[in-house]
């Protein structure tokens, strides 16, 4: 059956040589997300903490009130958007006198609304293909952003004539061609995986970049503001270096977080520092319920220099199941764009964020007590659109 690789085969003026190697599908460990936006990239603060918040005592915990998390009547969030990928080496590639790896994604970016507790429902959905090629695929003149729409467009239309498959499932196509760094400082020549983790970063880039891109969309549509907010699973500290946006138009997004929280369920306890200088781990782990510690500003190198305000909660009640002392405890983030964010603001936001941690997804997944229900519906959501791994791999 024609493919994909055959494509590319046929199509490189005999220079490269493709192996049909066995493909396989890569586990998302920690080497496959170099690039994921989590604390593993961010430096942390090693300075007195800078409290973000207007109430400046000075004390580690705010306890929110049960009361309050009860009295909420319309929940300050509406939308919730969660990315994934699974990503696959496809083949092998000589160039020159080195081989390289091929490697494609499925990318999922998915944003639902729920317009009270009895709906919940798609807003937005991107479903993309990705294959990753070593940058020495390309080295004629010309802009290799230019070469590369040419050439998928080109691929696709030739292979839904030439296969039966793609001709009968017109909304598959291959939707971008990315290309990875083979040399310099962007990759690990001590990796023996580098060209592989190397290719897997553009592809989490991409994914990364629409989830931005979505945010901005949902911006324009004006539907953020002060009654209705987004939760962004993960962290808001996008990178640029991890982003296949050229600079001017990453920069330009800072501009649509004024309405998002961004949450992270997994997270390093000593990323912050508290007012007195200490590590802020034994103050995180021993929360107590619906208790968050004082929001802190966090200065970040990779976002230039954008300022956030982190706090940590934890969501629920004692209930005997914590599997560690941090699970059911959440990193909090969000854009700072005053001098200092209302307390009264961040208790809300928490308070909030505890009304969505029930119903309780128990069971589910391993990450079960870190969960806000209404992201676990949104990944789930994500994740049912992706194509199965046989048919995916089938189209190479």
């Amino acid at each position: 059956m024609y493919g994909i690789l055959k494509y590319i085969e046929d199509n490189n003026e005999g220079n490269y040589t493709c192996y049909k190697t066995r493909k396989l599908s890569l586990d998302e460990n920690i080497k496959d997300t170099i690039s994921e936006n989590s604390d593993l990239d961010i430096i942390p603060n090693k300075n007195r903490g800078i409290i973000a918040e207007d109430d400046p005592s000075h004390c580690n915990t705010v306890q929110i009130s049960e009361k309050d998390v009860k009295n909420i009547r319309r929940p300050w969030f509406k939308y919730f958007l969660d990315g994934s990928r699974h990503v696959y080496k496809v083949d092998d590639i000589a160039i020159g006198d080195k081989i390289y790896p091929i490697l494609a994604g499925q990318l999922i970016v998915g944003c639902c609304k729920r317009e009270n507790r009895d709906t919940f429902q798609k807003e937005k959905i991107i479903s993309k293909i990705v294959i990753s090629l070593p940058k020495l695929f390309y080295t004629k003149s010309g802009k290799r952003e230019d070469f590369a729409r040419t050439y998928s467009s080109k691929m696709n239309q030739f292979l839904k004539k030439q296969n039966k498959f793609w001709s009968e499932h017109p909304e598959i196509q291959v939707d971008k061609i990315v290309f990875y760094d083979v040399d310099g400082t962007k990759i690990d020549e001590t990796d023996p995986n580098k060209y592989r983790n190397s290719g897997i970063a553009k592809i989490q880039n991409e994914m990364t970049d629409e989830e931005q891109l979505m945010v901005r969309e949902l911006c324009r549509e004006k539907k953020l503001n002060d009654e209705n907010w987004l939760i962004k699973d993960g962290s808001l500290q996008y990178n640029p270096r991890f982003s296949n946006m050229d600079l001017a138009q990453f920069n330009s997004m800072r501009s649509n977080y004024s309405r998002v929280v961004g949450i992270s369920k997994s997270f390093n306890p000593d990323l912050l520092r508290n007012y007195q200088g200490d590590k802020m781990a034994q103050i995180i782990a021993n929360l107590k319920p619906f208790e968050r510690t004082k929001a802190y500003e966090y200065v970040s190198e990779h976002s230039q220099g954008q300022k956030f305000a982190i706090w940590y909660l934890r969501l629920r009640k004692e209930t005997g199941f914590r599997e560690n002392h941090f699970s059911d405890i959440v990193k909090c983030e969000i854009v700072i764009t005053d001098e200092k964010i209302h307390t009264d603001d961040i208790n809300d936001i928490s308070a909030n964020l505890i009304q969505e941690a029930y119903p309780v997804c128990y069971g589910k997944d391993s990450r079960w007590a870190n969960h806000l229900y209404p992201i676990y519906l949104t990944e789930t959501f994500c994740k049912s659109k992706y194509l199965s791994n046989n048919v995916f791999l089938n189209l190479f």
